[in-house]
């Protein structure tokens, strides 16, 4: 019978009991226990209760194993159903043993009941008794795949200091991969370490990704360093979203200057960096103004070394100071850059023209101009276009025209945004010059929508009846300064400005 057990040939092993009974053979404990062995795989659960009544009726006692049978065959049963079980083990009193807390904890971890499953493992650990690993690793496991990378962590650090079974490879991996989505640096840290300095595993792209994320912004460039070795050792060339995690983790361990030399070492290996590259540096300025100084002493303190300054450092730092700074300070800093042999570009310029379009000041962005064009630059679309826009944030905007002018003598065609603008700007100004950049526009195949000509015509109107209302207080003013008090004639005048009826005495009326 035992045999046809193993095999899963329930069928056989009914018909060896029936035909024990007709024999009259006393079926004994072992008997029971091959029989609900045979029906556990299979999931029979309603035979497998069956089978126990029948045990109990005839006398056999169950044991622990018989239980752990009927447990198994109950696997994918309600949960209630294993209550009822776990209740009658423990009126005829019979103690759980490991494989019946492992079968319960697998249960509960197949179907994803975390809460449950840990119940179940501190109540065998009350019982003294040490968890399979299989049970243990599940637990973990699953703590991991639910966003838990603290605890599935400290379960394996109970399992391991109690048991002389070590978890497996993919457990720690699951624990890397937790601890990495969840930015937990500890976690990452001992995971890292223990998959790639002790068991020699070299995780794969996607990890590594999430490792150097971890590393970024817990300030941890060690980590980040060996992340990239790794990445090395897998063949997986290096991109600007491997290496940015790098700058960000010196940032934020106040390593700058080895910071702002990663950006030097992206550039020597072809890699670009992004325009949100050195973002951190600017996050970290807005967060504590007083250390732009220190950032700018770095990059001289670089210079006078002869060690190369990255723009994108030099774009970072004048960002930040566009952003905590007066503009008055930003032009300092824009004109110490020239002083470093760096002169103005198209990118440094574009940002400080930016920050005066922002405060009106088209003074300093004359100057900025000027001095862009002294130093040979290429002087693109986007430059002529932000001259026109900082001149259309002004009053008197006539210059922005002469740029658009210009735009045209350098064989650049304006962008609909910037003839957008310079409508927008001569509507609400009353200004009828809008519609002959509106036809200017549809000559560069810029059609504007019916709806915005119909709203600048309304924009028009409007300005339009401000103006001439505007004029109208001019001359009212105007006029009322010329003669004093308008409406009175100069006896009057002279009447009110000698006392007028002040010490005369009136009759009264009869």
């Amino acid at each position: 019978m035992g045999g046809r057990a193993d095999m899963g040939q329930f069928g056989s092993c009914f018909s060896l009991a029936a035909e024990m009974k007709q024999k009259g053979i006393a079926p004994t404990l072992l008997t029971y226990n091959t029989l609900l062995r045979a029906f556990a795989p299979g999931g029979f659960a309603p035979a497998s209760l069956a089978i126990l009544e029948d045990m109990l009726s005839m006398g056999v006692s169950p044991d622990a194993r018989s239980f752990n049978y009927i447990i198994e065959a109950h696997r994918t049963e309600k949960s209630s159903t294993l209550t009822f079980i776990l209740a009658r083990m423990e009126e005829l009193g019979i103690a759980p043993n490991a494989t019946t807390f492992t079968l319960l904890i697998t249960r509960f971890v197949a179907e994803g009941n975390l809460e449950v499953s840990l119940q179940h493992l501190h109540a065998m650990k009350a019982r003294n008794l040490l968890p399979e690993v299989v049970a243990a690793q599940g637990v973990i496991v699953l703590a991991a795949n639910q966003g838990y990378p603290r605890l599935a962590l400290d379960l394996v650090a109970s399992f391991e200091n109690e048991s002389v079974r070590k978890v497996e490879n993919s457990v720690w991996l699951a624990c890397l991969y937790s601890s990495a989505a969840n930015l937990y640096a500890e976690g990452v840290s001992k995971c890292w370490y223990t998959l790639v300095a002790d068991f020699a595993v070299s995780p794969d792209e996607g990890l590594c990704t999430l490792v150097l994320h971890t590393a970024a912004r817990n300030g941890l460039p060690n980590l980040a360093t060996d992340a990239l070795r790794v990445l090395k050792v897998l063949d997986v060339p290096w991109m600007e979203y491997h290496l940015a995690p790098l700058f960000e983790a010196f940032c934020r361990a106040e390593q700058y200057q080895e910071a702002f030399t990663t950006l030097a070492i992206m550039r020597q290996n072809a890699i670009h960096p992004a325009p949100t590259t050195a973002f951190p540096i600017i996050q970290l300025v807005k967060q504590r103004p007083e250390m732009l100084d220190e950032l700018w002493e770095v990059l001289n303190q670089m210079n006078k070394e002869g060690k190369q300054i990255d723009p994108s450092a030099t774009c970072a730092l004048l960002v930040a100071s566009v952003t905590t700074q007066p503009l008055s300070r930003t032009l300092a800093d824009y004109n110490m850059l020239k002083s470093w042999g760096l002169g103005p570009n198209t990118e440094t310029f574009n940002i400080f023209v930016d920050a005066c379009i922002s405060a009106g000041n088209v003074g300093y962005g004359e100057l900025a101009f000027k001095q862009l064009k002294e130093a040979g630059m290429t002087l693109d679309h986007d430059v002529y276009g932000r001259m026109m826009t900082l001149h259309l944030s002004q009053e008197v905007y006539d210059d922005a025209f002469l740029y658009l002018e210009v735009m045209h003598g350098a064989g650049h065609i304006p962008a609909r945004h910037l003839y957008e603008s310079l409508v927008l700007r001569c509507a609400t100004a009353g200004d009828d010059r809008y519609l002959l950049v509106l036809d200017e526009m549809k000559e560069f195949g810029h059609i504007p929508p019916p709806e915005f000509v119909r709203h600048c015509s309304e924009l028009h109107g409007s300005g339009r009846a401000a103006q001439e209302a505007a004029l109208a207080r001019a001359r009212a003013e105007a006029l009322k300064d010329s003669l004093g008090h308008p409406g009175m004639d100069g006896v009057a005048q002279k009447f009110i400005e000698t006392g007028g009826l002040s010490g005369v005495q009136i009759p009264d009326e009869k």
